[in-house]
Parts: structure tokens; C-alpha cells; sequence
């Protein structure tokens, strides 16, 4: 008989529930949230493990990659679906969940999730933590612009390498006020220097990087969209089809049809955010900044002036996933396409 096993992750430990094909309970433990005794206790079971099932997280690549190690048939899952079976329990423990994850293997009603390598993970984190130094000192700034506002200081539009300049213009005879921004400003100026360092990094690698450089002939799209798709993905060769990475990103629009409703949401969003909102921006430059014709510009400025320049880049940004998926596996460059010739004229 085939046996299978939920693992409910926690922090400190691991909720396990091992079931067999009937769905009988045949063993649940708490264990420490460590890759060696995970993998310990549950070669101890000495049973023909055929599923390993746990929740996509934070903890995820750390575990699955271990326990794969191992030897062990882990299977990262997919939250929502995870989610969907276990609201089904009137009561909520670790190790109701781990019953319910171990049963989800048992049925095969589940979604597997890819778990990215040590590679794409280092290269989400240095993207990450850019973008957490940017929001800060974005954060930073508005705060400055707060507190100067409430004694009638108006900061203005300002950029940002002129920005600390117009504060001190403005804080010219407040001394006391002064000494107050001062500790912002200053570390205003330690924020933007660790994130230079962090962008240094990103376009160092992407220098080197034949993808990222393949990506970077699409119009609009820069080094931290190029890296971030490819970041996302990982290797092309497991999407079957390249329209489905649109969907992956959470581009599509959402679908509810029941009885004789039928109609079209907006788009799913159940993908990577930092990809999606990179790719917007990418279509945003395309529509808007690049003057260079191509097919695609073409059929974003229709589809603005029929919906709207949002829904132009949204549609832009599934397109463009789509098109860097395919140039990817291709190993080809961006097509602009040929003018017409009332275009041209």
C-alpha cells in the first residue's frame, strides 16, 4: 500500500500526518522545522512514501530542495488550492492542516508549484531588497514633505538628485525645524548609496547575461524588467505553451460564468507582483515614450484608444511576457514588424 504525508510548516516546528491509500491515519508528530530531522522522522516511518506534500512559503525552498536531496518525493503545493480544501475544517490547528495536506496528496487534488533554484532565489533577493531601499526612501521623502508642509513649506516637483537641495532652500532660517529633517536627510543619503550598490549589481549581472541581454531589445523593457522575468521564470522550458506565462504573471482577466452569468473581471493578479508591475511599467515606456514604430506599439495605441491607456498596458504587459517567452526559447531578437504604408506615410 502507497502512503502519503501532509507537512504543516511553522516557524519552529513542523506538524506531520501520514495517511495511507484509504485515507486512514497512520502517524502524526510535531518535529522541529529542519531539513535532517524532517527527512530523519520520515525515513524512520520505513513506509513507501509516495507523496510529500507542503504549502508554498517562505520556508519552501529551504525544505524542498533538502528533503529532494534526501531522496524524498516532496511536492511544494499550491497555496490557493491548499487554502480552498482546508476551509473546509470547522476548526483550525497545525495538525488539522497537516491532515488535510496529507489527504490533498492522497486525492491528487492539488497544483504544483515550481520551487526555483539557489540561483533565482539570490537574484529575487537582490531585486527585493533594491526595491524595499527604494520604498524607503520614497517613504523618506514623503515624510520630509509632511512635515515641512505644515509650516507652509511647499516642496514642489522636485527630482530626485535635487531633492535634498530644495529642502535646505526651504529650511533657510528655521534652525530648530532643521535639526529635525536633518536625521532624515542623512540617512536619505546612506538609503540611495546601498541602493546604488544593489542596481551596480543588477546591471553587472545582467551585462553578463545573455537572456537579460536578449530581453533588453524589446522596447521599454530595461535591465530590472529583464532580470526580474527572468528571475520569475527560471527556465522557459516548462511552460508548454508561451501564452500560458501571460497567465502565470496573473495577466489574464478573471472568468466567472454560473447559471446565465457570464462576464470577465480584471485580471487575476495571482502571480509574481514585482514581474506584473515591471512589465507594466515596460508597456508604460512602450506607449507613451518610445517613438520608434513596431507591431506591437501599433496594437497597444489601438487598444488605447478603444479602453483606455491602463487597459492598453495591461494588455501590453501580457503581451510583452508572452513575446519574452518566446524570444527566450527561440534565442531570437525583438521583432519590430514591417509599417504599413498608410503608417508610413
Amino acid at each position: 500500500m502507497e502512503y502519503f504525508v501532509g507537512l504543516d510548516v511553522s516557524l519552529e516546528a513542523t506538524a506531520v500526518c501520514v495517511v495511507d491509500g484509504e485515507g486512514k491515519t497512520i502517524r502524526e508528530s510535531m518535529v522541529g522545522t529542519d531539513p535532517d530531522a524532517l527527512a530523519g522522522f520520515l525515513t524512520a516511518l520505513n513506509l513507501p512514501l509516495k507523496r510529500i506534500g507542503l504549502e508554498a512559503g517562505s520556508m519552501t525552498h529551504w525544505l524542498y530542495h533538502s528533503l529532494n536531496a534526501a531522496g524524498l518525493p516532496v511536492i511544494c503545493i499550491e497555496t490557493r488550492h491548499a487554502k480552498a480544501a482546508l476551509k473546509a475544517q470547522m476548526v483550525k490547528t497545525d495538525r488539522n492542516d497537516a491532515r488535510g495536506l496529507a489527504q490533498i496528496m492522497r486525492t491528487g487534488w492539488y497544483k504544483a508549484v515550481h520551487v526555483k533554484g539557489a540561483e533565482c532565489q539570490k537574484l529575487r533577493v537582490l531585486l527585493g531588497n533594491r526595491r524595499f531601499l527604494v520604498d524607503g526612501r520614497v517613504r523618506i521623502e514623503n515624510q520630509i514633505r509632511g512635515t515641512l508642509k505644515t509650516f507652509g513649506l511647499k516642496t514642489g516637483a522636485v527630482t530626485r538628485v535635487a531633492y535634498e537641495r530644495r529642502i535646505r532652500e526651504l529650511m533657510e532660517g528655521h534652525d530648530e525645524l532643521c535639526r529635525y529633517v536633518e536625521p532624515l536627510l542623512a540617512v536619505r543619503r546612506q538609503i540611495m548609496a546601498e541602493a546604488a550598490r544593489l542596481e551596480k549589481a543588477i546591471l553587472d549581472f545582467v551585462k553578463n547575461d545573455e537572456a537579460c541581454r536578449l530581453f533588453m531589445t524589446v522596447p521599454g523593457v530595461g535591465p530590472l524588467t529583464a532580470l526580474a522575468f527572468r528571475s520569475a521564470i527560471e527556465t522557459p522550458h516548462r511552460f508548454r505553451k508561451s501564452r500560458h506565462v501571460g497567465a502565470h504573471l496573473g495577466l489574464t482577466p478573471r472568468k466567472y460564468a454560473s447559471g446565465e452569468v457570464d462576464y470577465d473581471g480584471g485580471i487575476t493578479r495571482c502571480g509574481d507582483e514585482m514581474v506584473r508591475s515591471h512589465l507594466f511599467e515596460a508597456a508604460k515606456v512602450l506607449l507613451s515614450r518610445v517613438s520608434k514604430w513596431s507591431a506591437l506599439k501599433a496594437w497597444g495605441m489601438q487598444i488605447a484608444r478603444r479602453s483606455g491607456m491602463k487597459n492598453a498596458c495591461v494588455a501590453v504587459a501580457r503581451k510583452l511576457a508572452v513575446i519574452l517567452h518566446r524570444m527566450w526559447l527561440d534565442g531570437t531578437e525583438f521583432r519590430y514588424g514591417s509599417m504599413p504604408v498608410a503608417a508610413a506615410a
